[in-house]
């Protein structure tokens, strides 16, 4: 017989000393079936149901472990409705979540992207926001998206804007600030009081707003400014935090080896044949990946939790490059070396920054490390027109330092899985692979 969680082993707080007992009973994995009383210490959650089990168990936790012990506090905040403090609670256990190492990739049961082509039908903008919101940051409100862009997509871009808008609030609180249970004047755990609560004033501002919040990125393109023939300079946006850490991305191990500058396992001399008296230091699997967020390329939470773990270790760099814009991040470092964002950022559609963005990439490469180019081929300059000089600038750093372009993340995945010095020929993707072959 499966066993539930148990609640007494994980859960201390400040605004509840002493020890509680819970009870915790075995109940079905749908969105909406697992809950937690934190007031009178019971909780329904699934016992069983694999990895999305795991994490709505993890989840329901997580609220026991800072939400209010008041359970009318979700009715106390002024001029905010009690949903929007509801959907503003989930998505900060959520983070949280993240913050401790789960793979949100798994917090969806397959509901999502009927429910929102379903929201889009009724016109029902304000649950859409309120919805999304609760499902900002997870693989969930991309399924949650696409099924409102079916019917509106307007709306679809403008709940991506909201979710930049939101995760953007909380990057650079700092965890213990955002779990915090000390009790505030009112007697409200500090993390919520203060940043919950702010994410529900945000929250109800959208929803009684207009649905047009956001134009969408294809009409923003459509006023793309002149052709310039030159890359943007590249600006790294500082704002992305690498808030989580990478499982499998551990400090160098040190390994024994037959050659080194000092002796340190002198005992090897007896016990090993081959007198491995030496060590060496051994680094998880790594590599470089620079990815192409443009438009017409995009990545995601999942996608980035799959390159990771592929390769723990890895660099991963992504950008796009708003046309026209001067001073505007472009690129953004959504992982290092064992570090990643719990959050990944969007793109600002169009390309403009490629060639930067490569050599920036490649002055963070370690000796015998891959190097990958998740893109279409296509380059653009800095006002997102296309150009073959600039195409075969990037063409020649292809050539030249052997980099690997791969048109998505599952043959990225492939060559990060054969490892370092095994990434091929170039391919030929796009006006880059054509120059790649054009003669010199």
């Amino acid at each position: 017989m499966s066993r539930g969680p148990l609640p007494e082993l994980l859960i201390s707080r400040r605004d509840r000393p002493g020890s509680v007992r819970w009870h915790v009973e075995d109940g079905p994995v749908r969105r909406g079936e697992a809950w937690s009383d934190v007031v009178n210490c019971s909780m329904r959650v699934p016992f069983r149901g694999g990895a999305h089990g795991r994490l709505v168990r993890a989840h329901e936790l997580m609220h026991a472990r800072v939400s209010p012990l008041d359970a009318s506090a979700l009715a106390r905040v002024d001029g905010v409705g009690g949903r929007s403090v509801e959907c503003a609670e989930e998505l900060r256990v959520n983070l949280l979540l993240g913050r401790v190492g789960f793979e949100l990739a798994e917090l969806r049961d397959g509901s999502e992207r009927l429910a929102g082509r379903r929201l889009a039908e009724s016109g029902d903008w304000p649950e859409l926001v309120r919805f999304s919101a609760a499902l900002a940051g997870t693989r969930a409100l991309k399924d949650l998206v696409q099924g409102v862009r079916t019917v509106e997509a307007t709306w679809a871009s403008s709940c991506r804007a909201l979710e930049r808008e939101l995760l953007s609030h909380l990057r650079r609180v700092p965890t213990v600030a955002l779990a915090s249970t000390v009790p505030t004047d009112q007697g409200l755990p500090t993390g919520f009081a203060t940043h919950t609560v702010a994410l529900a004033e945000l929250i109800e501002r959208w929803a009684t707003g207009p649905p047009s919040r956001c134009t969408s990125p294809i009409a923003r393109a459509r006023g793309r400014p002149a052709r310039t023939g030159e890359f943007a300079a590249l600006f790294l946006d500082d704002d992305v935090v690498l808030d989580r850490a990478v499982r499998g991305a551990i400090a160098p191990a040190r390994r024994p080896a037959q050659s080194g500058r000092r002796v340190v396992r002198p005992g090897r001399l007896v016990t090993d044949p081959t007198r491995r008296v030496f060590d060496r230091a051994a680094r998880g699997a790594g590599g470089v990946v620079v990815v192409d967020q443009s438009g017409s390329m995009s990545l995601d939470a999942e996608d980035l939790a799959r390159l990771l773990a592929a390769a723990p270790g890895a660099f991963v760099l992504g950008y796009s490059h708003d046309p026209g814009s001067v001073g505007v991040a472009n690129a953004w470092v959504l992982a290092d070396r064992g570090r990643a964002t719990s959050a990944v950022r969007a793109g600002n559609v169009g390309n403009g920054v490629d060639g930067p963005a490569l050599r920036h990439a490649l002055s963070r490469r370690r000796a015998g490390e891959p190097v990958l180019w998740v893109t279409d081929g296509q380059v653009t300059d800095s006002g997102d027109h296309a150009d073959l000089g600039l195409a075969a600038q990037c063409a020649r750093l292809v050539v030249r330092h052997g980099i690997a372009m791969v048109p998505s993340v599952d043959e990225a995945l492939a060559v990060l899985r054969r490892g370092a010095g095994r990434t091929g020929a170039p391919r030929l993707l796009g006006r880059v692979g054509a120059a790649v072959t054009a003669p010199s």
